[in-house]
């Protein structure tokens, strides 16, 4: 099993050149060149980034439907810039063939959290420990004592796109927006910081069941359940799933399902909320959850 050579990671990608190397088809599109002729459009994609990839088959129907999304193949073809000049590259694929398991380096494709993973664990362990409302408290071990919740949770990636879009980038997010909101807590000591602690752990963990990817969190998609219904339901769901297990006051319960489905924001903003923020705690945890995506989305993608 030979991994790639360092110049043919995405990352390097950056001249006119030959190449023949291994990359994840996270996307495949058909799409209708300037002439009118059909090609296929493809993501290509290994741990350090996505690059598009073009195929030009003389049969693009039968071409496409031999590649299977989220699998690694051996691509062949040359790396273009295109425009010329404009430091954006593609690669024209000549040839394709898909690998087995025991013909590439997993580690090549893992896109993974560089944070310690049992640091921020801990933090959110020692945050439920620390609630002082025990029902607040009692609702957490509900979703953090069931094994099958939090090995799904912390390995999950937080989106498709843009931030933390990679394995246990959901932790890393939720332990971001949660460190944020207990420094926002800080400067407003009146805020009830047992509530906004809970709703910043439990904000998106909708998003286990409204993504879906594969091994490597090379290929990130939306299940039929986050098409139709969205993550932020989906966590409300969740959480009212297990609220009936807990004796939760009306008042309580009412102010933490309002922090989730607020979370995105102003629902004039058109980000997904379906309700705006009422409260002190809706507002912060607003704020806290768009920092972290905005600013890991920036680190992520920097502007050339």
């Amino acid at each position: 099993m030979r991994g790639k050579l360092d110049e043919d990671f995405v990352l390097n990608l950056d001249s006119r050149r030959p190449i023949k190397s291994k990359f994840v088809i996270a996307e495949k599109n058909l799409k209708k060149g300037k002439t009118n002729k059909f090609y296929i459009d493809l993501t290509l994609a290994d741990k350090t980034g996505e690059i598009i990839g073009r195929i030009f088959p003389d049969d693009v129907n039968e071409a496409i439907n031999t590649i299977v999304e989220g699998e690694v193949y051996e691509i062949d073809g040359t790396v273009n810039e295109f425009p010329r000049g404009s430091g954006k590259f593609n690669i024209i694929v000549k040839n394709f063939n898909l690998l087995n398991e025991k013909e590439y380096d997993l580690n090549d494709f893992i896109i993974a959290s560089n944070k310690d993973q049992s640091e921020l664990k801990k933090e959110i362990k020692d945050t439920i420990d620390q609630i002082n409302n025990e029902n607040l408290k009692n609702l957490l071990q509900r979703f953090f004592n069931d094994s099958d919740f939090t090995l799904k949770f912390y390995n999950s990636p937080s989106a498709k796109f843009h931030h933390h879009n990679y394995i246990a980038g959901l932790l890393e997010h939720t332990v971001g927006v949660l460190k944020l909101c207990k420094q926002i807590c800080e400067f407003y000591p009146e805020l009830d910081s047992d509530l906004l602690y809970t709703g910043a752990i439990l904000h998106d963990v909708g998003k286990l069941e409204a993504y879906s990817y594969n091994r490597y969190a090379t290929c990130i998609k939306l299940s039929e359940e986050g098409e139709l219904l969205d993550h932020i339901f989906i966590s409300c769901e969740m959480v009212n799933q297990r609220l009936k297990m807990v004796d939760m006051p009306v008042d309580i319960k009412n102010k933490l399902l309002h922090l989730i489905l607020s979370h995105h924001g102003e629902v004039k903003n058109g980000w997904g909320s379906p309700v705006s923020p009422q409260i002190p705690e809706a507002v912060a945890l607003h704020h806290a959850d768009n920092l972290d995506a905005k600013v890991k989305g920036m680190l992520q993608n920097p502007l050339r």
